[in-house]
């Protein structure tokens, strides 16, 4: 059963729990981004080539992933919240919620895809950025962004 097919038969209560997982989510995805924003600085450190331009493109790269998440999150609740004020508060039928997920997973869909325009466009800007400037060491800029996905993974596994 998908989530909105869950979400439609749930009789329009909204989720509660949803602020609160993305509370701990966003904290636990900074966690992760401090400790390879650690390991990319020892390892500049260790090979010699550590300067102020490697702390401010790890520090810009987290900045920017942590951000992006956030917006992630927010733009998710959004959409389901619209979509819980569709379903409104009527019994429905094991058929009725497939068909009112069916119809509406493209809405939902979509809302959350805008998002993903902007949070794109922050990522590219911030190693455009990076790499036209002196101000951020290009590499350690792109590190921490590359990692959101890995440190997601982690997080996931260690809260299971």
């Amino acid at each position: 059963m998908t989530i909105l097919k869950r979400l439609a038969k749930k009789n329009g209560e909204k989720m509660k729990n949803n602020s609160n997982n993305s509370y701990t989510d966003t904290v636990l995805l900074a966690i992760g981004e401090v400790a390879v924003s650690l390991i990319v600085i020892l390892i500049y450190i260790a090979i010699g080539h550590f300067d102020w331009t490697v702390l401010s493109g790890v520090i810009l790269g987290s900045i920017v992933t942590i951000f992006n998440f956030v917006h992630l999150s927010y733009s998710v609740n959004k959409a389901i919240n619209k979509f819980m004020a569709l379903r409104g508060d009527k019994e429905m039928n094991d058929e009725e919620a497939a068909k009112f997920a069916k119809d509406n997973t493209l809405k939902v869909q979509n809302e959350v895809a805008k998002s993903s325009i902007l949070r794109t466009g922050l990522m590219i800007a911030s190693l455009v950025i990076a790499f036209i400037t002196k101000l951020f060491s290009p590499l350690a800029t792109l590190i921490p962004l590359a990692m959101y996905k890995p440190i997601l993974y982690a997080t996931q596994l260690i809260k299971a």
